[in-house]
């Protein structure tokens, strides 16, 4: 038994699945991982911000799933406002147990429901009988044999969540997978953490759009193994259109230089096409805004500061640019020869010369700025001079 949040958990012995490198959840008879408490601390606030500003009628339903312990569902409805019915599913037998029993240990019987089927045809039943405003997707590997039917079940103006944590294929450390899983020609970048969101975001996109739906991602963000997706979801063949023609297309890389470019690949006639992949905004920051004023609510969660950490870096990033990849300064400063400025350092000197900057949250040496690459090299090249 434990406690992750407001939930009271029965879970397999964790020391069941003890490894050389620590807890092995997939060892487990019933999954649960507890490095990814913070990925479910994060979608409760998520989830809660989305209902308070963004639903467009309340309560909601919503579907976790891919439940294991059915630690999600249970927090999702023990700690947000405006839910009516959670969903939570897995196919195993056993954890369907392990989620009945979690239910009727936190009085839940008659607010989360538990299904113990395959996740695309429960979503295709339930999409048929009842609104669904938020659908999470929370796959120990790749979300993409899920997306569809996920993506076709959230309602009009409703949240769609995805967890990846195939980063080795989404960062083309294997590009065969990645042109079999994501429909994509992709290469490693120095900027692969970012490079990796918006492969899995394009093609959700394109997913999305041979439903005739369109998205806009509020927040995407990468953490300790995996990238976590919120996407606002809208009807229209029209919208769906606009979004493939404005935010998805290539990126392209410029091996001289060490540098990706979503814009500006004209300037390097030699350089590697990535994509297709999304080439919009990876954040709202109306939406992070929502998030920061409702963080209070959650002082009691042990991952506290690191959402406002994780909240408060991304905003930074999304008044620079959140169209724009970011620049991978050690590589730069290894293609020029010479060592790594104080990045802090370097993020005042962009300012003060009239530039946007902050650092990232996808790489420590990694700065998001609006400034040219020329700007940024010469910086680099005569900070030690």
């Amino acid at each position: 038994m434990l406690r992750e949040g407001k939930a009271l958990l029965m879970i397999a012995d964790p020391e069941a699945a003890r490894a050389p490198h620590g807890i092995e959840p997939a060892w487990l008879p019933v999954f649960y991982n507890p490095r990814m408490t913070f990925n479910r601390d994060l979608s409760v606030l998520a989830l809660e911000a989305y209902t308070a500003y963004y639903a467009p009628h309340k309560p909601i339903h919503l579907v976790d799933a891919l439940s294991g312990t059915g630690v999600r569902a249970i927090r999702y409805s023990l700690e947000t406002s405006h839910v009516e019915t959670v969903h939570a599913n897995d196919i195993d037998p056993l954890a369907c147990r392990v989620i009945q029993e979690n239910i009727i240990l936190n009085g839940l019987k008659d607010r989360v429901v538990a299904h113990c089927r395959d996740a695309i045809s429960l979503l295709t039943e339930l999409r048929r009988k009842e609104p669904l405003l938020f659908i999470d997707v929370d796959p120990f590997g790749s979300p993409a044999p899920y997306s569809q039917q996920a993506l076709k079940a959230t309602g009009h103006k409703g949240l769609a969540a995805f967890t990846a944590t195939d980063l080795a294929v989404l960062e083309a450390s294997k590009p065969q997978a990645a042109r079999r899983k994501y429909w994509v020609e992709a290469v490693k970048v120095p900027e692969s953490k970012e490079v990796g969101v918006r492969i899995l975001l394009g093609y959700l996109a394109r997913v999305a759009a041979s439903l005739d739906k369109s998205v806009r991602p509020l927040l995407a963000y990468y953490a300790d193994h995996y990238y976590r997706v919120y996407l606002l979801v809208e009807r229209g063949a029209k919208k769906a259109d606009a979004m493939l023609r404005e935010h998805v297309g290539t990126v392209t890389y410029c091996p001289a230089i060490g540098k990706s470019f979503v814009k500006d690949g004209e300037a390097c006639p030699n350089g590697v096409k990535i994509g297709p992949l999304w080439v919009g905004g990876l954040f709202d920051k109306d939406y992070l805004e929502k998030l920061l004023l409702l963080v209070e609510r959650y002082k009691y969660l042990p991952t506290y500061r690191r959402i406002i950490k994780l909240l408060s870096d991304i905003y930074r990033e999304a008044q620079v640019c959140s169209s724009c990849i970011y620049y991978r300064l050690d590589t730069i400063a290894s293609k020029l020869k010479t060592n790594l400025p104080p990045i802090r350092g370097l993020v005042q000197e962009l300012e003060d010369r009239g530039y946007k900057a902050a650092r990232t949250h996808f790489d420590p040496a990694g700065i998001r700025t609006d400034a040219p690459f020329q700007v940024v090299a010469d910086l680099i090249r005569g900070w030690w001079r």
